[in-house]
């Protein structure tokens, strides 16, 4: 006997099937791909120099790897990494950021390297990466970085290599380097620095963190504010900026002066506490000449 044939599905059952399966494709991690990138592997997204406008979406939610260099992405979504938490590795090399929102960073928990270089980054905030504690290299070469702020990289106590080369920085807060305990590699070269008095410490912290800086103090020159000439900085020592020894900053004057006047404060009050409490003291005790003098009219 010949085997019986499968019975087959109603044509329009079998066309529902087949519109539910290419449906529910893009939505299963690891499958679906942005529109004119390559999907090398299961969690790897390329979409280099494609031209694009922002980043792409619609792609694996458990990408580790986004290549998005080349383009012309201008800002980050907010919440980018609430989505794709599992990103260990984004270049964003050779855009057109200008800025870095607050909270950019909340979810990236597993990000380990961020390239961010050769972009219109002028400003660092306060906490810029927060969240992103996990961060071993983050490249910010080639911006136009004028100011970092000394809590810009607070929580990143895994980073070892932090490249600030090729910017305009004139200054560095030391707190800034010092919330980076695990730093191995520092890039500072190509900057305008300032040889100033604020300039002294974090030269300080450069001779005692040479080792740190892959091109030495060869690659890293300074202006001299009353010569109006550059130096590297292995021309320099403490004694170049021995004139800054005394100089207070505005803000050390506040501390000066509000100590002073707390100090001030505190000793007022505690004298007229310690007048009160004689006072009351001599008021309590008994006189020793009245009760001389009862002693006496109990005798007569």
């Amino acid at each position: 006997m010949r085997p019986r044939a499968a019975p087959r599905a109603p044509a329009g059952a079998a066309a529902a099937l087949g519109l539910c399966s290419l449906l529910l494709l893009p939505l299963g991690p690891g499958h679906a791909c942005p529109a004119g990138c390559a999907c090398t592997d299961p969690h790897t997204v390329d979409c280099r120099d494609r031209g694009l406008p922002s980043v792409p979406d619609a792609f694996p939610l458990d990408v580790r790897k986004l290549l998005v260099a080349g383009n012309r992405i201008q800002r980050l979504p907010e919440d980018f990494f609430i989505f794709y938490g599992d990103l260990v590795y984004l270049d964003l090399r050779n855009n057109s950021l200008r800025s870095l929102e607050e909270g950019t960073f909340s979810g990236s928990a597993k990000l380990a390297f961020l390239d961010l270089s050769y972009n219109n980054l002028t400003q660092l905030g306060a906490g810029a990466f927060r969240s992103a504690g996990r961060l071993v290299k983050l490249s910010l070469a080639n911006n136009h970085l004028a100011g970092v702020h000394e809590a810009a990289f607070e929580s990143l106590e895994s980073l070892q290599v932090l490249e600030l080369n090729d910017n305009d920085l004139r200054g560095l807060s030391v707190a800034a380097l010092a919330a980076l305990p695990a730093l191995r590699a520092l890039r500072l070269d190509g900057n305008p620095w300032l040889c100033d008095c604020d300039f002294a410490r974090l030269f300080s912290w450069i001779q005692e963190n040479v080792s740190k800086l892959p091109k030495g103090l060869d690659k890293i020159q300074c202006s001299l504010p009353l010569e109006n000439r550059r130096v590297f900085l292995h021309e320099l020592s403490e004694a170049s900026f021995h004139e800054c020894r005394f100089t207070l900053s505005l803000t050390d004057l506040f501390i000066i002066i509000f100590s002073g006047v707390a100090v001030s404060i505190a000793a007022i009050i505690s004298s007229f506490f310690l007048a009160t409490v004689v006072q009351c003291f001599q008021r309590c005790t008994p006189n020793k000449d009245a009760e001389e003098e009862e002693e006496e009219d109990e005798d007569d």
